[in-house]
């Protein structure tokens, strides 16, 4: 008797196991966990179409990373279905997913603007609705799309949330309303050296009129501690009025311990000086680094030939030449290797000594893989490096040219020694990429982040027009 009830239980424990097999295996079925699930997305990535599965994903799948996942895919390929879908997960209960639908609705209005459209209104009544979100990650978003759909009118609802300063400064430098102009200085008195550092920023960058409070602000944050402050200001120094009092600034700057301040203030000196005022130039002609002696001569040159202007506004933006030509993509084959790959590193030798970079496969295993296998491929063996901005980034191409790539804007932000894809178009990016030499507020989620130097920052600094690559390898 007691062997007969033991069996029966055994057999009702059996069935129970198996039910709940049944049960796992359904979930995993739907859910496709892991590298394959990742593989899909990268699928349709590649191939720039939303489609229902991937609307299907945002909408319901049980796992709010995955929901939000497809909603960075939805972002990223665009489309007036993906703006709808977005648009609906804006209310999603998971606040990952909510923080990742304002990401993707403010790539889609970037790009809308950058080609000459209307961002979504839908969309931005959608945003100022979670500038109100208890999620602090959310508001970011929210708050960085909306600056990216240039919605001026929105600015005093952006300034008013607590988003991080320089997020919400970069915002509103790109709504272009100089009536945040006296916030902005007020900024500039912070005891967090990057909120000051990032105020410096936009108020150059806005380009509004120079008041007397924002003439102080420079002149003050000219003896700040931190050498990104000091160049932000040194740059900044060349919108105010030529008065002894600025050339004495400049002056001090142009002899600072730190190259890149020393080469903004060399550069403002040759657009405020006259015949008068060429002293501080004379002597930044012997400066040690080359970048900076150039910038004197030039300046020089330009007062004694009595050439209006000889400098541009501002630096240009990491870019190259568009490229009509569709961009190559992986093997489905190849996407789940990828999708699993970790860690990976390689070394850049330069004829000025060698780099350590680190690969992001997890936010950019595209752009990663691409640029590993051109890399390893030899493509930027000789190459050497063009566009060079002490106070901004460098810039190298291949040796050869080569097609587009499939860009991949994530939110990792530029900061020094920070690798993007450069732009060859609003929607590709070319085979050049850039190094960042300092944080770059303005390329964040608008250029493909895809790895970062983990050895070598002194060399950064050294980097020249026509510094070589001698060979990118693997350790």
């Amino acid at each position: 008797m007691a062997g007969s009830f033991i069996k029966r239980h055994e057999v009702k424990l059996m069935l129970v196991c198996m039910g709940l097999l049944t049960l796992a295996a359904g979930w995993l079925l739907t859910s496709r966990p892991g590298h394959r699930i990742e593989t899909d997305f990268l699928t349709r990535e590649q191939q720039r179409q939303p489609d229902p599965w991937l609307a299907g994903q945002a909408r319901s799948n049980t796992v709010a990373e995955e929901r939000a996942r497809a909603c960075l895919a939805l972002g990223r390929i665009g489309g007036v279905g993906g703006v709808a879908r977005l648009i609906e997960s804006v209310n999603d209960p998971a606040a990952s997913v909510r923080a990742f639908a304002a990401f993707g609705l403010g790539l889609i209005g970037d790009r809308d603007w950058m080609e000459g459209r209307e961002p979504n209104p839908e969309a931005a009544r959608a945003l100022r609705r979670l500038l109100r979100d208890q999620d602090r990650r959310v508001v970011t978003y929210a708050v960085e799309a909306l600056g990216k759909m240039r919605r001026q009118g929105l600015a005093r609802s952006i300034a008013a949330t607590p988003a991080p300063v320089a997020v919400t400064l970069t915002a509103l430098v790109r709504t272009d309303d100089t009536r945040f102009v006296d916030w902005m200085t007020s900024a500039t008195r912070s005891d967090d050296q990057d909120i000051r550092w990032a105020a410096a920023v936009a108020l150059e960058e806005l380009q509004a009129p120079v008041t007397d409070a924002m003439t102080k602000a420079y002149l003050r944050l000219a003896k700040d501690r931190n050498d990104f402050v000091r160049a932000a200001v040194a740059r900044g120094l060349s919108r105010l009025d030529p008065q002894d009092i600025v050339f004495d600034a400049l002056r001090i700057l142009s002899k600072d311990r730190d190259s890149k301040v020393r080469f903004e203030a060399v550069r403002s000196l040759g657009r405020l000086a006259d015949a008068e005022h060429t002293a501080a130039l004379e002597e930044a002609i012997a400066d040690e680094n080359p970048l900076i002696r150039a910038e004197a001569e030039r300046a020089i040159r330009a007062l004694v030939e009595d050439v209006a202007d000889p400098l541009p506004p501002r630096d240009p933006s990491p870019t190259a030449a568009p490229l009509a030509e569709e961009p190559p993509r992986f093997d489905f084959a190849e996407l789940p290797d990828i999708s699993r790959t970790i860690g990976r590193r390689l070394i850049m030798e330069t004829s000025l000594g060698d780099f350590e970079i680190t690969l992001d496969y997890d936010n950019a295993p595209l752009a990663a893989e691409r640029f590993y296998r051109l890399a390893t491929s030899g493509v930027y063996d000789g190459a050497a490096f063009g566009q060079v901005r002490p106070n901004g980034y460098v810039q190298a191409a291949p040796a050869k040219p080569m097609g587009p790539l499939i860009p991949e804007f994530n939110t990792q932000p530029f900061l020094r020694g920070s690798m993007g894809m450069v732009r060859a178009g609003p929607d590709a990016d070319s085979a050049e990429f850039f190094i960042a030499a300092t944080p770059l507020l303005f390329a964040d989620t608008r250029y493909t982040n895809f790895g970062r130097l983990i050895s070598g920052d002194a060399i950064l600094d050294r980097i020249t027009p026509g510094t070589r690559i001698t060979t990118i390898r693997e350790p």
